[in-house]
């Protein structure tokens, strides 16, 4: 075959290819816009329905006048339309007409989400707007045919909260329906509010723990973030309100301690429901630091209400509370090392779990006897630091001990246990913290440079107060030589500027106290000490020190 013959059969064959694919083409939308017309007309207006009444962002490009326009007039008219109508729905009823009131309401229920429904297709936010108080209106309307109403039209209470549980429930189909979390949220606000009227313990209890349930599985199937975030802080106003201005027992007829106690094991479980998002994955579709403060949130609300609890009701007998709690914790610690994804989560409630440990110490034993525990358990906190690999559990022990030293040392500072604890805890943090900081990720020095600060001041200060004068500056010689041998030991130039410091405190303790105070042959001997220990260090200094490298590591 000729090249001529060649080249024209290979464009014959890439042309009918060509026009095969445009054949297959016409054919697939051909079948594609006979599938649209098949399709039935109510889908559309479902998926129409679904889009408009999502939750809809005001965007913020666009003019101030037009977002106030459309949005901010939106807002403003819906508001004011509620009003009117409640001052309505309140006329009729002042008059002594509570069934005409019932059906004023029931008319204007009717007529918003009538206008929702006009509005759907032009109007979106409009209709968003109506379509969400409407709900508020009929919530309002309901709320008013037995509660905060002097004549109320339905006289049983508990069928007055079916009813507005029914409400809600009502909301929150069509929150999950139109995938709208504004609306979830407001069916969740109803919830509790319909709690906090109820007027009733057990029910108080089991809606507000129900709410705060159904919050969590929300983001969990929806990733509603803002709903959970939006309830944790609502629940807490609602349950606050609640413990302060309810009897947790005055409907329930049960003794007032044990009743407390329910409210105490309620605001446990319901916290522990929020704790539950720490086995949630991390995704896109939610912001990453969203686990991290709902912990924080929650923790924070939990432990505002636990403080009203024990002020009010157990102001002398908290320590079986705060003992479960520690345990609850600790175990809940342990089982989030192996389970969840979060590695702050373990630290978390380990830390909360020993705060917890350390309230029941010092119920047990007061200040400032319960010192001891409560620095030794500092110890034990950084050994489980260790087996987490968590630098936050260690970064916190660190202040919380500073805290509690601060706090010894302005109340009482004249435990010698507690004195002579102090040094040495720091020490062997020090230590544990420079042996094993790979494990811990720690790469700087800081946490460590603190416990030996505290080291330095804490021992002078156990030594001073411990010892009689006239043995003090030896003490400090004494100390000032042990640091200089660490220093040599495990080769760290902290230590050696340690011992310097304890060598210049000392030389002005000498001058400034012991002159004036010991007797000559005291004074003779602790400045014949004192001149041995400091050429000593001197001549070492000179030949062993003072001629290394100076990159020599410092550990």
């Amino acid at each position: 075959m000729k090249p001529d013959e060649m080249s024209h059969t290979g464009v014959d064959q890439i042309l009918e290819r060509i026009n095969s694919l445009e054949e297959r083409i016409a054919l697939l939308e051909s079948n594609k816009a006979e599938a649209r017309h098949l399709q039935p007309a109510n889908e559309y207006d479902a998926e129409e329905e679904d889009s408009v009444f999502s939750d809809l962002n005001i965007s913020i490009s666009a003019p101030f006048e037009s977002n106030l326009g459309e949005y901010g007039l939106a807002w403003l008219g819906n508001i004011v339309l509620f009003f009117a109508i409640v001052f309505l729905w309140q006329y009729f009823n002042d008059a002594g007409k509570p069934v005409l009131s019932m059906l004023v309401g029931v008319i204007s229920v009717a007529g918003v989400f009538t206008l929702a429904h006009y509005f759907r297709k032009h109007f979106s936010f409009l209709s968003f707007m109506f379509n969400l108080f409407a709900f508020v209106i009929l919530y309002y309307v309901v709320l008013r045919l037995h509660f905060y109403t002097e004549k109320p039209l339905l006289a049983n209470q508990h069928f007055s909260a079916i009813l507005l549980l029914s409400v809600v429930g009502v909301q929150l189909y069509f929150a999950v329906k139109k995938q709208s979390q504004v609306l979830a949220g407001l069916a969740f606000a109803m919830a509790l509010t319909t709690a906090y009227v109820y007027n009733q313990t057990l029910a108080f209890f089991l809606i507000s723990l129900s709410t705060s349930a159904l919050a969590v599985l929300s983001f969990w199937r929806f990733n509603w973030w803002k709903v959970l975030v939006f309830i944790i802080i609502a629940g807490f106003i609602v349950n606050l309100a609640w413990l302060l201005g309810k009897t947790p027992v005055s409907v329930a007829k049960i003794p007032p301690d044990l009743g407390f106690r329910f409210a105490f094991l309620f605001f446990s479980v319901t916290a522990a429901v929020y704790s539950l998002v720490v086995f949630r994955k991390q995704e896109v579709s939610f912001p990453g630091n969203i686990v991290l403060t709902t912990l924080m949130l929650a923790g924070v609300t939990y432990s505002m209400l636990l403080f009203t609890l024990v002020v009010n009701f157990f102001p002398t007998t908290f320590v079986p509370l705060f003992m479960s709690i520690s345990i609850y914790c600790i175990v809940y610690s342990v089982i989030l090392k192996f389970y969840s994804p979060w590695k702050y989560a373990p630290a978390l409630f380990a830390l909360f779990g020993f705060v917890a440990i350390s309230i029941t110490v010092y119920d047990v034993y007061r200040f400032p006897d319960s010192f001891l525990l409560l620095i030794c358990q500092s110890v034990l906190v950084l050994v489980l630091a260790l087996w987490y690999r968590s630098q936050i559990i260690t970064l916190m022990n660190t202040f919380l001990l500073l805290i509690l030293i601060t706090l010894y040392y302005s109340i009482s500072g004249k435990l010698q246990m507690v004195n002579f604890a102090i040094p040495l805890v720091a020490f062997l943090s020090a230590r544990t913290i420079n042996w094993q900081k790979e494990r811990l990720n720690i790469k700087t020095d800081f946490i460590r440079n603190i416990y030996l600060f505290t080291l330095f001041f804490s021992l002078l200060y156990a030594t001073y107060n411990g010892l009689q004068g006239r043995y003090v500056t030896v003490s400090w010689l004494f100390i000032a030589g042990i640091y200089f041998g660490l220093s040599i030991f495990i080769k760290s130039i902290k230590y050696r500027w340690m011992a310097m410091g304890n060598l210049l405190i000392a030389a002005f303790y000498l001058f400034l106290v012991d002159l004036a105070k010991i007797d000559l042959i005291f004074r003779i001997l602790i400045f014949l000490a004192f001149a041995i220990t400091s050429i000593v260090i001197s001549t070492y200094y000179v030949k062993k020190i003072k001629n290394r490298d100076n990159g020599e590591s410092v550990v």
